[in-house]
């Protein structure tokens, strides 16, 4: 209830109240304008610079854990150009028809090194794809995680999924754009029910994209492929069997293989992203790039020739929103016959592509 004294209170403080507000409010609109002139001028945050088409590159972290390891390469990879990165991330099963599926301490990242490694890559204004995968341990003449057979099928989808749910989790703390919820698992995946429940899980937790990546020639076995936000593809080819095959002549292989490809990413209705691509720098590379077990002389022409007939025919492929190198891993160099293109000519055709702007659609 208002009493006299509170009117007369109220009487003489009218004034200043008045004041005082559009005093408040002077200030208010000051801060404000001074605020969006810093937004204005100040750089936008790294995720924000971040083109939409995934300029990406492997890492190969595995169970390096030392400190320095994961910025320093990260460092290199954000120097050749690239906005984003994928962690392959393997599980061990003891042969094709094993149940279990587990970590193994010298080729799985520590939740703890892998955690370091995200966010080094956010810092560097990149996106991260979570790439968890099975190694067959012990694999007889024609076997590998291709054709993975176990008893029940049950159990074994029921260690599969414990193990990626495990990675959803990482993702999600972790505020990962992507991850693909396997990986050239070619005998599974007409076990449409088992993936649905797997992508419809997942998604209970992790809101970032997600994909599979379908081997090279199994592509259109991927029953659940319309439940996945883009398809997801690992891109060895064989382009040539003559070990000294021009960049012309393998320009005009994957001519005829861009035709095939096009012809399933339009039936399913989604965009594509190359989630391994890469050619070992020994002779013959393009001949069997899958092929990681080939013998052969160091030739980093023959990789270079295979990088250099790859971004020929992909630039500017519509329907292409992402490519990621294979493999950032170990100090390269011309004596060095594996498939980085650390320290050879390779690396300059990534980085020549990646500073052009968006390679995949139109320039």
């Amino acid at each position: 209830m208002w009493t006299r004294g509170d009117c007369w209170w109220e009487s003489r403080t009218t004034g200043l109240r008045r004041a005082v507000i559009a005093a408040v409010i002077l200030l208010g609109a000051v801060e404000f304008f001074v605020l969006l002139g810093t937004r204005r001028s100040s750089p936008e945050p790294p995720s924000a610079q971040r083109d939409s088409f995934q300029k990406g590159i492997v890492l190969g972290l595995f169970a390096r854990d030392e400190p320095g390891y994961a910025r320093k390469n990260l460092g290199e990879i954000r120097g050749l150009g690239a906005n984003s990165v994928s962690i392959v991330i393997p599980w061990v099963t003891p042969d094709v028809r094993s149940e279990k599926i587990a970590p193994r301490g010298d080729m799985t990242p520590s939740d703890g090194s892998l955690r370091a490694a995200i966010r080094e890559a956010h810092l560097a204004g990149m996106r991260v794809l979570l790439l968890p995968l099975i190694y067959v341990d012990e694999m007889a003449e024609g076997e590998w995680r291709g054709t993975i057979s176990p008893p029940d099928w049950g159990r074994w989808f029921r260690s599969y999924e414990r193990m990626i749910l495990h990675y959803a989790a990482v993702a999600r703390d972790e505020k990962v754009e992507l991850l693909s919820i396997g990986s050239e698992l070619c005998s599974t995946e007409g076990k449409k029910e088992e993936w649905l429940g797997i992508v419809s899980r997942v998604r209970r937790d992790y809101d970032g994209a997600l994909t599979y990546s379908a081997n090279w020639d199994h592509r259109e076995s991927v029953s659940f492929a319309e439940s996945l936000d883009f398809l997801g593809m690992n891109a060895y080819f064989e382009l040539s069997d003559d070990p000294d095959a021009g960049v012309d002549e393998l320009l005009r292989s994957w001519v005829g293989i861009q035709k095939e490809v096009e012809a399933w990413r339009s039936r399913v209705g989604k965009p594509l992203v190359l989630t391994e691509v890469g050619y070992p720098s020994r002779r013959g590379a393009t001949a069997n790039p899958w092929n990681y077990e080939a013998g052969g002389p160091p030739d980093l022409d023959a990789q270079e020739r295979g990088y250099r007939a790859f971004v020929s025919a992909w630039t500017g492929y519509p329907a292409l929103e992402g490519v990621y190198f294979y493999l950032w891993w170990g100090e390269g160099g011309p004596a060095d016959v594996g498939y980085t293109p650390r320290g050879k000519p390779a690396e300059s055709v990534i980085k020549e592509w990646y500073s052009r702007g968006l390679p995949g659609g139109a320039e």
